[in-house]
Formats: structure tokens, sequence, C-alpha cells
């Protein structure tokens, strides 16, 4: 006869296995962090849970707790014959999507950001520097009168005639990789984000130094962010080897190739818009064809020892199609576009010039 502790300490065991069992069945909760967020972040231009608890201009409240249906936030969202107010000028939002809006604001609209990923600073509250910060871009306005310095957390824009700053741009991203001016002066892009845990791509107005979109890219910081010629389109390189391009007017991704071998960490567009050019810490220059987001050729050499490190700086002619790179190897190069001949093994046929090597890398 079995032993009466025996007997127990089975039957709890086996009470225990089926709460457990019970709990994994029960569907997770949604996180705002990982699921609601990311949603938001490009399409209602927000960067934080605040932001998103203000709903935009409108008195309404734009969150409930517990009751989407008394949330305005919902109701922006949600299509009245295929048309909803949120995102503007661009589709409704998937079901699926909005379901999982509407489920996380039924559970209680937890905010479960990480301590690490709040935003700490912000336009009223910039970093203050104990001393000069690492500049890892700068970039001249079309115009020449005013100068974008990467900063901590921050944009600097200063005044290109010595008179002092201009402006602080303070987003979310903690690390700024790149700054750039569009082609008619009127917005910056920037590429940066949160080290190992997000992207973003930030697209400011100029005059009015508002954010006009920041749109979550990846999980790690992005580099070599470029404009279209027609300044439509942006372009990222990201650690995960991976070159995209996005719709400045939507969010939406519009390229996404994983043709490098290692990190990119630069991007630029041809004078007609119609390919992208990006470098990388795999040695190479590669050309995309972004219509069809097809690969098309290997610009540089692919014999071994030809190049030296990874290349991490790319630029266009502003007439011609050439491009001139610079990296590790410290060597400036300029290399045409399109082939003349036909590929050899070992040839390096698309260069056009070498320049004496610099000290360092570039």
């Amino acid at each position: 006869m079995m032993k009466k502790g025996l007997l127990q300490g089975i039957l709890t065991g086996l009470l225990v296995a089926a709460t457990a069992q019970a709990e994994e069945a029960k569907p997770k909760k949604v996180s705002f962090y990982n699921d609601i967020r990311p949603i938001f972040q490009g399409e209602y231009v927000m960067t934080t849970f605040a932001e998103l608890l203000k709903g935009g201009d409108s008195e309404e409240v734009a969150i409930v707790p517990g009751k989407p249906d008394e949330s305005h936030l919902i109701t922006l969202i949600t299509p009245i014959d295929g048309e909803a107010e949120m995102p503007q000028k661009a589709d409704p939002l998937p079901e699926e999507q909005l379901a999982l809006i509407s489920r996380w604001v039924a559970e209680g609209a937890e905010d479960d950001t990480p301590t690490s990923a709040k935003q700490r600073y912000n336009m009223d509250n910039p970093p203050v520097y104990s001393m000069p910060p690492v500049i890892s871009s700068i970039d001249f306005s079309p115009d020449g009168k005013l100068i974008a310095l990467a900063g901590y957390h921050e944009v600097l824009l200063h005044n290109a005639d010595g008179s002092g700053l201009a402006g602080r741009l303070v987003g979310l991203s903690e690390r700024v990789q790149k700054v750039k001016f569009s082609h008619d002066g009127k917005k910056l892009a920037v590429a940066g984000g949160l080290p190992a845990r997000a992207g973003e791509i930030q697209i400011w107005n100029v005059s009015s130094k508002r954010l006009s979109m920041s749109i979550p890219v990846g999980f790690d910081t992005l580099y070599g962010i470029s404009w279209s010629p027609d300044d439509k389109k942006v372009a990222v390189g990201l650690s995960d080897s991976t070159l995209r391009a996005f719709d400045i007017s939507s969010g939406e991704q519009v390229l996404f190739k994983d043709h490098h071998d290692d990190w990119v960490l630069d991007t630029v567009w041809n004078n007609k818009g119609d390919h992208l050019v990006s470098v990388g810490r795999d040695m190479a220059v590669k050309l995309t064809e972004v219509a069809t987001s097809r690969f098309v050729d290997n610009i540089t050499s692919i014999t071994p020892g030809a190049l030296k490190g990874g290349i991490h700086a790319i630029t266009v002619h502003p007439k011609k199609e050439e491009v001139l790179v610079g990296g590790s190897d410290g060597v400036p190069q300029v290399f045409r576009l399109t082939r003349v001949t036909k590929r050899v093994i070992g040839d390096n046929s698309n260069l056009v010039r070498k320049f004496p090597p610099m000290p360092g890398r570039i």
C-alpha cells in the first residue's frame, strides 16, 4: 500500500505540472515595448510611452487603460469604409495590428519599457557635456549656412559663420552615427540608435527644429544614412549586414537587401536615383537596383588582398557615375559604377584612380 506522504507528493507534483501547463496555454500579455512601440514609432511620430498618451492635438483622451472603446487612439486607427484617420497619408494598419493594440489597451495599457531604454533627454532637457563628445559625423547644409554635428543623444546645429549654436535636435537615439541634410536643405536625416537594442532613423524639419518622423529599424545602431536625389527616400546600413531604404512620407520600407557579408557602414545613391551603392566591413562596394532590390555587381575587385580592411565611407561624384571610397587602409579610391569590360577573376577594372595613402583609417 502506497504511503500517504508519497501519494500526496505525487498529487502535488501533478497539480504543479497542470498549473504550469495552464499558464503556458494562456495567451502572452501584449508588451508595449516589444509589440506596440514598433507599430507607432514610425506611424504616429512618437518615441516614448508618454508621447503616445498625449494622443496628438486632440483634447480627447488617447488611451483609457482597460477600456479600448473609450480610447480615442482606437477610434483614430480603426478604418471606416476602408479609411482611417491614422496613420496619416498611409493605408490603415493591418487587422492583426489593430487587434494587438486593442488587446494591449484592454489589458491595462501598461508601459514595460526597460529603464535603460527610456528617454533621458529631450528638447527641454538636453544633455550636459563634461567633456567634448566624439564627433562621428558632420555635414554642411546645401546653402552653406549651417553645420550639423553628431553629439550624444542629439544633433547640434552650428552657424557656419562662427556666430554660435543655431539649435539642438535632441532625440531618442543615444548614439548618432551619421547626419545628412536633404538636397533642398529643408530636412535633416539622422542614423543612430541604442547600441545592441534598437536602431532609429530620425527625420527633422530644419527650420522648425521639430522631429517629423522616427522610424525604428533593427536591433542595433544604424549607419551611413543618405538621401535619394528627389529627397523622398533615405537609405541606411545595418550591423546585421543588410542595406535598407525607406519612404520618408510614410515610413514604409521600400528596399531590403542582405548581400553584404559584414556590417554595412555607409550608403550613397547614384545621380539618377535608380541605384544604391553600399560599403561595409566586408571590404566590398556593392551596386543595387532600387526598383527591383536586385544586386547588380561588386564594383570593387573580389581578388583576395586587393583591398585591406573594411570600407567606412563613400560619396558620389556630382556629375559622373563614379564613387569615392575610403576605409581602414587609408587609401582613397575612385570607382566607376558600371563595368566596361568583361569580368575576369583577379581584375579591378572599375578602378579609376588611387590616391596616396593617408595615415590611419578614413
